[in-house]
């Protein structure tokens, strides 16, 4: 026992914390959100982590885009070792994706939709999602670019990261089809949203292959990947002024969770505002309300996206809030459930998303690389609390592998800032610097993302930043 509480104390003390005041149910949601997924992986193992986590058998056990997609930005973020095992799992088990490139006759490696212990492709036959539900490819790629624009270690990059990104691009040159105009497709798939089969230039796979065969190409340029990357088919309907989730998507379609919305975050392809408050009103009627729990944690993030552009917190952000926990949670122990009405218990996707909402939406943080400016770390937006919320707290943000840390404070009425490290500041284009002293409390005007769509750069004086 003694040794069980110690190993979860040292944990805590390593771990990044999310604190909140003013509404207890919320804080205990949270620390069981939190639970779930720490006790889902292990720092002395290179595996990932099943949507029922090791509470359940459900999923039997496989890995899937839940990890990458709605897990692994927690630990990103608060415990970056446990997302680079998570990628570490998916590069000792690269054998696997190359055997399913080379059984369905691509290049490269073809990641399965459901991976265990051999790596190879796990789905039942029975099952279509193995064979066509092809963005997880593209979300692992997406996963490794992160880690390295936030955490920068050149090692892990060359040894790890850039194999994975340059073996993918090879799969998804072999995979699209170039059309007379010399555009792009990905034709055939299955989407995030699983209620529809065999679909052309879904937006978010097509999206996520683009970005996936960019990040390759900063591994190891190549003219082919860029090519394909610049002139990827997206689906755009200039009448409606909004983005069709698939070739021949009919507004009104009720689709299962969270897909073509995705691609404002985290994908962050920066389209028009106008159309991104049209996708995320079309897609909010069409969400199947019995759909899986994460889907609304990325409604909210996405409505404190555009209202950064537009400078109103509508009401339907607060709405969003809400449904991101309190469908899906229940009581006495705060345990995820995959539906409102049901699915898998012990839902560590759900815990993920969900989390999400104070580190991506509330701090509004960003990750942020330009080979150019290697000052700046990383964006933040720092919106204030709703409702009865007084205080969010968040502990131990990691950025460069926890050799910088920041806390950040949210209240009502004001912001506060500290650090550990020294040379650190924000930067604001409307509220100018504010330098971050070692060991005090700094406070910074707060909603800047509401005045700014950049928000705050957090940026490091460059004779100070940590050389891997």
């Amino acid at each position: 026992m003694n040794s069980h509480i110690n190993n979860w104390l040292s944990l805590r003390r390593i771990a990044g914390k999310i604190r909140i005041d003013g509404y207890p149910e919320l804080a205990r949601i949270v620390n069981a959100s939190l639970y779930e997924l720490l006790i889902s992986v292990r720092e002395d193992e290179y595996w990932s982590s099943s949507p029922g986590g090791i509470t359940t058998d459900s999923y039997h056990g496989h890995v899937f885009w839940d990890f990458e997609t709605w897990m692994y930005p927690v630990f990103l973020v608060m415990h970056p070792l446990l997302a680079k095992n998570g990628l570490q799992y998916r590069f000792d088990h690269m054998a696997g994706a190359r055997k399913k490139a080379k059984d369905n006759e691509y290049e490269g490696t073809m990641w399965p939709w459901e991976s265990a212990f051999t790596g190879d492709e796990v789905t039942k036959s029975v099952v279509p999602t193995g064979i066509f539900e092809h963005h997880i490819s593209g979300d692992i790629i997406f996963a490794a670019r992160q880690y390295d624009y936030l955490h920068r270690n050149a090692k892990v990059r060359r040894e790890m990261l850039c194999p994975l990104a340059i073996e993918t691009a090879l799969y998804w040159t072999s995979r699209v089809s170039e059309d007379s105009e010399g555009r792009f497709h990905i034709t055939g798939i299955i989407p995030p949203d699983e209620y529809v089969f065999y679909v052309d230039d879904n937006i978010f796979t097509n999206n996520v292959a683009k970005i996936s065969l960019l990040y390759a190409n900063e591994c190891r340029a190549n003219s082919t990947w860029t090519r394909i990357a610049d002139n990827m088919y997206i689906e755009y309907d200039p009448k409606l002024n909004y983005h069709p989730e698939y070739t021949g998507y009919e507004i009104g379609n009720m689709i299962k969770q969270a897909d073509a919305i995705l691609t404002l975050f985290p994908l962050g392809q920066n389209y028009s505002t106008s159309s991104l408050l049209n996708d995320l009103a079309f897609y909010e009627k069409a969400t199947d309300p019995n759909g899986p729990a994460m889907t609304w944690a990325m409604f909210f993030i996405n409505s404190l996206e555009l209202a950064s552009r537009t400078g109103d917190i509508a009401k339907a952000t607060r709405k969003y809030f809400y449904k991101s926990f309190s469908m899906n949670v229940k009581k006495p122990y705060y345990v995820w459930w995959e539906m409102p009405k049901g699915g898998v218990d012990h839902f560590a996707t759900g815990a993920g998303g969900f989390l999400q909402v104070f580190l991506f939406g509330f701090a509004g943080l960003r990750i942020y690389y330009d080979s150019n400016k290697p000052e700046v770390l990383a964006r933040l937006k720092l919106i204030t609390p709703v409702e009865l919320i007084t205080k969010i707290k968040i502990e131990d943000i990691h950025l460069l592998e926890g050799k910088v840390k920041i806390n950040i404070t949210l209240e009502r009425s004001a912001t506060f800032i500290s650090t550990n490290n020294e040379g650190l500041y924000l930067y604001s284009k409307v509220k100018g610097r504010f330098d971050l002293k070692p060991h005090m409390i700094t406070e910074v005007p707060s909603n800047i993302g509401l005045q700014d769509k950049d928000g705050y750069y957090l940026m490091m004086e460059k004779n100070l930043i940590p050389i891997f």
